[in-house]
């Protein structure tokens, strides 16, 4: 018979006791006791700016551009074939991307708007790297991550001494007017303006010499830097590219590999393609006459050409930051988003750069990695504002206490788990002007009622509006349900000189006159 031993039974019987309670203790509570929590991921957010979604060889895509990185970044992750920005233009694009809120919501409808210099409830908002800061992350942002002109509104979202962002002198060693004075002779293509003229850099430039490099490489080489070193802390670090965001000014290896009598026009594009659009549709593509000009002068293909030439170098800088991570201590445990902030045009529906309601202005590259998952292609459409609430649960962070997001978790899409997203993927330029764009449709309707319905499955390109098809009017009648049922009025403008240099607004009286 066993003797009685009180002492051990008793340690025995409260290390039970111990244990039990401990499955019932909130995680934090566990931590303290002794329980080592899980190493949080680390986020590396890659963008770029101004890219054509359909412009790249990722996954077998487009061959007319070689993206040697982005196909890198598709082999190790989910990559959203049918990803759209909130907003086909720049500072409304990031507005929401930064803060959760869609553009319909915040009132920030254009790039004149600074949402951090308003009155408004959207000036005081947590932002997606203020959130992770708030919950013991080092936050660093190199480049431009928000709208180039506010920069520096942002700058307490980041750990102290890792913002170093776009087109500052006291950060960059050549801003992007500097360029121009170091392009090769003659040749430079002389546009409608300075915004737009562009030259060819000499070859030596941003390789190995600091001395040569122009900002996104000199950014590129801040973020490698970083991810080869070990922290204690997880981190936040965006890095932001302004390619190919004009000007092209990058070197003439780039230009190399896409000589003019090999471009080709683009595939989207079809003469008179504007016929069966709304009249404010047919404003919006022609009012700055950009395409008209260009065609005049037989300047496609050279804008093509330089186009092309600064995706590549975009790409190149994309591989430096890879590279960093792959060979660094941060390898296993960090999750890599890459996204452009809104499409681009090069000649479709008579149109150039970004602000328009379609497929070609809204799409975006879009692209989730995450440790030990594995690398899948989704074709659900999905939108950038869903990154926010998506890295929250893929880092088991809290949403912030300022405001509620207004994207969806992706995390079951890019798990694997499921295939929906609960609504279509919304877009708007300008108050009460909106696109939506489900598995097979995209809709859109401007705020005087004129409509466009594309059916994606057999006109890629949306050469023909079916919204006059009085057989598509129950697809229309479904797809309006999802339309904001409400337009924030719009936030004051950064100042009045910007509002009045801001050329890419909606003209009001378009809109009323269309109503006539």
């Amino acid at each position: 018979m066993r003797s009685f031993q009180p002492r051990r039974d008793f340690a025995r019987a409260l290390g039970l006791v111990i244990t039990l309670l401990g499955l019932f203790l909130p995680i934090s509570v566990r931590a303290q006791i002794g329980t080592k929590a899980p190493a949080r991921p680390n986020v590396l957010l890659v963008m770029i700016d101004d890219h054509a979604a359909q412009l790249h060889s990722a996954l077998g895509g487009n061959a007319r551009v070689a993206t040697p990185n982005f196909e890198r970044i598709a082999a190790r992750g989910t990559w959203f074939t049918h990803a759209y920005a909130d907003s086909p233009a720049c500072c409304p694009s990031r507005t929401a991307l930064l803060t959760g809120v869609n553009t319909t919501r915040s009132g920030v409808y254009y790039n004149s708007q600074a949402y951090r210099r308003t009155t408004s409830w959207i000036s005081q908002v947590q932002t997606l790297p203020g959130t992770f800061k708030q919950q013991g992350y080092l936050t660093a942002g190199f480049g431009k991550i928000g709208h180039n002109k506010y920069l520096a509104d942002d700058e307490k979202d980041y750990t102290p001494g890792y913002y170093r962002w776009f087109d500052n002198p006291n950060h960059v060693r050549y801003t992007e007017k500097d360029l121009l004075r170091y392009t090769l002779p003659g040749s430079v293509t002389k546009m409608w303006s300075d915004a737009w003229t562009w030259g060819v850099l000499p070859d030596d430039w941003d390789r190995n010499d600091p001395e040569k490099y122009q900002q996104d490489t000199e950014q590129a080489v801040r973020a490698a830097d970083m991810l080869r070193q070990h922290h204690d802390q997880p981190f936040f670090l965006a890095c932001g590219f302004w390619r190919p965001h004009l000007t092209w000014n990058v070197p003439k290896r780039f230009f190399d590999r896409y000589p003019l009598d090999k471009i080709e026009l683009p595939e989207g594009f079809k003469p008179g393609d504007l016929g069966d659009v709304p009249a404010v549709a047919r404003w919006l593509s022609t009012h700055r006459g950009e395409h008209e000009w260009i065609t005049q002068r037989d300047l496609w293909k050279r804008c093509l050409q330089g186009y092309y030439a600064a995706i590549s170098y975009a790409d190149e800088q994309v591989g430096r930051v890879l590279d960093a991570l792959e060979a660094g201590p941060n390898r296993d445990n960090t999750i890599v988003v890459f996204a452009s902030d809104n499409g681009w045009h090069t000649g479709e529906k008579d149109h150039w750069t970004k602000f328009y309601l379609s497929e070609r202005g809204c799409r975006v590259v879009f692209s989730v990695s995450v440790p030990g998952n594995k690398p899948n292609v989704v074709e659900t459409p999905v939108g950038l504002i869903d990154l926010f609430p998506t890295l929250l649960g893929l880092c088991d962070l809290t949403a912030p206490p300022t405001h509620a997001l207004d994207g969806f978790d992706l995390t079951g899409l890019i798990r694997g788990t499921t295939t929906k997203r609960e609504k279509p993927v919304l877009s708007t330029f300008g108050r009460g002007c909106h696109t939506l764009r489900d598995d097979r449709f995209r809709y859109t309707r401007y705020r005087n009622g004129q409509e466009e319905l594309y059916d994606h499955s057999v006109d890629p390109h949306e050469f023909k509006n079916l919204a006059p098809d009085p057989a598509f009017a129950p697809v229309m009648t479904d797809l309006r349900k999802y339309l904001p049922p409400f337009d924030a009025p719009e936030v004051e403008y950064a100042s009045a000189a910007e509002k009045s240099k801001d050329i890419n607004r909606w003209n009001d009286a378009v809109l009323d006159d269309a109503k006539r």
